[in-house]
């Protein structure tokens, strides 16, 4: 691993499974909510919705695989990746972004391979108002005169067109999130210049987005620690930012990654959720009372299942689970 980027992304994809075992689907007792998510099904990643009774599949297609979907503000819609068929788990290098109809009818590529000279694109978010997405890309960035290739934040029309590098550093970054009114992001990126590709280094960090240099301003530092963390998110009210943390390499172990949540100004550090798992990619719920997350373990829950706790990490409760197949980026909108 060449930099702090491939840790950042790389890190589920170290412990994918491949079985592909019936889905198991508990009863929701909120049955106000519906899930977004992907898993793995007669040999390839495919969008699935859950609206608490029914599972169903949005996106067939079996020539590729489809992830990571964020669906828009106003709810018509839903981003994903797309990337060949057994390309492999995290396969930023060979994925393109597509646009789909709520119901998964109507997709449309908005990011091509490789476009504007990326060599990874990753991590795509719509803004608050759902007009731009926010992005990883791994790219020089000639306005700062640095040309080596690396980790950084960019921010597109919600079509693909017009990218901003917004992320002026010399230092690669990756995660972003937006804060509800679009004024903040929230990334990962080195507490250690003279060693970033050190994982246990990778802190999260929070900045402001100047709209009329399309900049990232004022950056701060929220997290303190030797550990590495990843994935925030925002709550809607824009009070608390939810993150994973845990030792790097116990990702392979699958064992003991708990989600914490912090002010975005990096006070009142709080563990929400500890419970020996590898509990990743938190979500708040629409209104904010509960996060919703994958969970890992050698020793149960099945690999990748679904869960949701409350935002003070009590009422950990099962969402979907299976024996191996693949979920992740949970998303949930209410109906």
């Amino acid at each position: 691993m060449k930099n702090i980027l491939f840790f950042l992304m790389a890190s589920f994809g170290l412990i994918s499974c491949s079985t592909e075992d019936a889905a198991v689907i508990p009863p929701d007792e909120d049955q106000s909510l519906i899930y977004y998510y992907d898993r793995k099904e007669n040999g390839n990643l495919q969008v699935y919705s859950y609206d608490g009774v029914e599972e169903t599949n949005l996106v067939n297609d079996t020539s590729y695989d489809y992830w990571w979907i964020k669906v828009h503000p106003d709810k018509t819609k839903f981003l994903c990746y797309r990337s060949p068929k057994n390309a492999g788990l995290n396969s930023y290098e060979v994925c393109e972004l597509m646009v789909f109809d709520i119901d998964g009818k109507n997709g449309r590529v908005i990011v091509p391979l490789h476009s504007y000279g990326w060599e990874i694109q990753a991590h795509a978010k719509w803004s608050p108002d759902g007009t731009k997405i926010l992005a990883s890309a791994k790219c020089p960035d000639p306005s700062i005169n640095d040309m080596v290739s690396r980790g950084r934040m960019v921010v597109f029309n919600a079509d693909g067109s017009n990218p901003f590098i917004v992320s002026k550093f010399k230092h690669d970054v990756a995660d972003p999130a937006w804060s509800p009114d679009g004024r903040q992001v929230t990334y990962v990126g080195p507490s250690d210049l003279n060693f970033p590709t050190n994982p246990e280094k990778a802190e999260i960090y929070q900045a402001t987005l100047n709209y009329s240099t399309m900049a990232l301003e004022n950056p701060i530092r929220l997290t303190y620690d030797d550990l590495y963390c990843y994935d925030p998110a925002w709550s809607p009210d824009g009070k608390w930012i939810a993150y994973s943390k845990g030792p790097f390499f116990n990702l392979i172990w699958h064992e003991n990654h708990d989600i914490y949540k912090c002010k975005p100004d990096g006070t009142k550090d709080v563990l929400v959720l500890h419970d020996g798992k590898v509990n990743g990619v938190p979500t708040w719920t629409p209104n904010g009372d509960r996060l919703i997350f994958h969970v890992l373990g050698l020793n149960g829950p099945p690999p990748f299942s679904l869960y949701s706790c409350s935002a003070n990490g009590d009422d950990k409760k099962l969402i979907l689970s299976t024996n191996g197949i693949y979920r992740t980026t949970p998303s949930a909108i209410e109906k």
